[in-house]
């Protein structure tokens, strides 16, 4: 009777697996964060894609994924040049390793600077070795950076080349993802912090040194009458709300 138990709970076992493996993507629509849209499914629970996804509004073209024993491995793709993987354990309470984005810097440009009459070059890389967010709010980041290679950024007064910017991420008390920059060119010198609060915010401060090779009416710009809190040193702001429109 003992052996026949056992058997019963092995078939019981593998039936299970067998309906998460068959189970239809669409299963996983009631899971999904706030915020976040799916247009067309295929495939099933275990492995599928989403075509396209809305963030708020914002429109990615591809999201695939596939079921391990090791989580969810999570791949995005979009033809502006937008590409992304990680490893993720459960939805709303998410907990991410080996993350990793790319994305073209003039795409995040429009999307943080719209209002602005500026524009950006190179590629920017976000990593997250191990996050946990919970209630969409960040609680812990373990050795997150981003990477700004081959750094621009054209204006109608003139063209910043900059170094490589680097910066470092961590969580708030308050749950918002805070972000450490810094660079030093020969046109420009950079530091300050950013944060992006769960409804969207974002506030970067800063201070800013113009070099020699900064052109003229830039310099002058950027030099415009302010409160100096270090020699040489002018500080700057940027705040707005990030999270589009969403989709009709």
């Amino acid at each position: 009777m003992k052996a026949k138990g056992i058997a019963v709970a092995l078939l019981l076992v593998l039936y299970l697996l067998w309906l998460t493996a068959t189970a239809p993507a669409r299963l996983l629509v009631p899971m999904l964060p706030p915020g976040v849209q799916v247009g067309s499914l295929s495939g099933s629970v275990w492995r599928g894609a989403a075509q396209p996804v809305y963030w708020h509004g914002e429109r990615l073209e591809r999201l695939a994924w596939s079921l391990t024993l090791a989580g969810w491995q999570v791949s995005l793709s979009d033809p502006r040049g937008m590409e992304g993987q990680a490893r993720l354990w459960g939805l709303r309470d998410l907990r991410l390793q080996e993350g990793r984005l790319t994305a073209p810097a003039s795409l995040l440009s429009r999307w943080l600077m719209s209002t602005m009459p500026v524009s950006a070059e190179g590629e920017v890389t976000f990593s997250l070795a191990e996050a946990h967010f919970s209630e969409g709010r960040c609680r812990q980041i373990t050795a997150g950076g981003a990477q700004w290679r081959q750094a621009r950024l054209h204006s109608p007064v003139g063209s910043l080349e900059l170094a490589q910017v680097n910066g470092t991420f961590r969580c708030t008390a308050d749950g918002a993802v805070a972000l450490t920059l810094r660079q030093d060119s020969h046109q420009l010198s950079l530091s300050g912090q950013g944060t992006l609060s769960p409804d969207g915010r974002y506030l970067f401060r800063g201070t800013l040194q113009p070099r020699q090779g900064m052109p003229p009416l830039l310099a002058l710009l950027v030099t415009r009458p302010a409160a100096k809190n270090e020699p040489g040193r002018t500080p700057w702001q940027i705040q707005g709300k990030w999270l589009p429109q969403e989709q009709k």
